[in-house]
């Protein structure tokens, strides 16, 4: 008689994605390519709003500061508009923005991957001013204030918003009716979505959940008993997000391997 077969079953993870719709989109395509096999569900917490600003601020620039790819658009229909800005360096926190400067026709640097390593590069290159610090609302980092002093002669303006936005009642529903042991993946990308994701949790006890986080800062917003679980990426971008998550589900895929019934049918 020939060997059994044998069938391993686990619960493939959950992978929650929490950012704007076009980021999020994207990130899950990637996931798809460099992680374990995994459900996926996209529930934003926040939406990428542009805002109205003056142009002229960037009027006699010698070089744009970009430290989120959600700047990007606006800067680029500015350098459809105005002669001379299409040609300026770009100086990006990371790659993923960089790439976003170079598809919009910039010149573009990756300046190390998050705001404090930017500032860094920035001090030791000492490009020629004024340069151009096109944000959001929300600032991890101010540029003004860091390379000011350095004679870079930044200037300052903001050209969007990251607006808090409210999950439908089915997401609750759909991760609290999850299969039991499944697990759920929740990438958190800054110290505000960590804040973000505990309120729209609104005390709803979830089990088995592994957060993912960009930074300690970022994990630091978490309740102890999530903390604990959490990973934090190596580097703070979306490469070093991924790679985390990547070996967050490949332990999760291991641990469902030892712990599977095994048939002969």
């Amino acid at each position: 008689m020939g060997a059994a077969a044998v069938k391993l079953r686990f619960m493939r993870p959950l992978l929650l994605l929490t950012r704007p719709l076009p980021q999020a989109h994207h990130f899950a395509a990637e996931a798809q390519t460099q992680c374990p096999p995994h459900d996926l569900l996209i529930a934003p917490l926040s939406g990428i709003v542009p805002l109205a600003f003056d142009p002229a601020v960037f009027k006699g620039a010698r070089g744009l500061l970009l430290t989120s790819v959600n700047a990007v658009p606006a800067v680029a229909q500015v350098a459809k508009d105005m002669p001379g800005i299409a040609g300026l360096p770009a100086f990006c926190v990371g790659p993923a923005t960089m790439q976003a400067a170079q598809d919009a026709g910039f010149v573009a640097y990756n300046c190390g991957g998050d705001a404090v390593a930017m500032v860094a590069y920035l001090i030791a290159r000492r490009p020629e001013g004024p340069l151009v610090h096109a944000h959001g609302v929300h600032l991890a980092r101010d540029m003004v204030a860091a390379l000011g002093p350095e004679g870079m002669e930044p200037r300052s303006v903001q050209v969007y918003e990251a607006r808090a936005t409210n999950w439908p009642p089915s997401v609750l529903t759909q991760l609290q009716a999850r299969p039991a042991g499944q697990v759920c993946v929740v990438p958190l990308f800054s110290p505000r979505a960590a804040l973000r994701f505990m309120q729209e949790l609104q005390g709803a006890e979830l089990q088995d959940l592994r957060m993912v986080a960009i930074s300690a800062a970022c994990a630091d917003n978490l309740p102890p008993e999530l903390r604990a679980l959490c990973q934090i990426a190596r580097t703070p971008d979306a490469e070093g997000m991924m790679a985390a998550i990547a070996d967050v589900m490949s332990r999760i895929a291991a641990d469902g391997l030892r712990q599977a019934p095994v048939t002969d049918k």
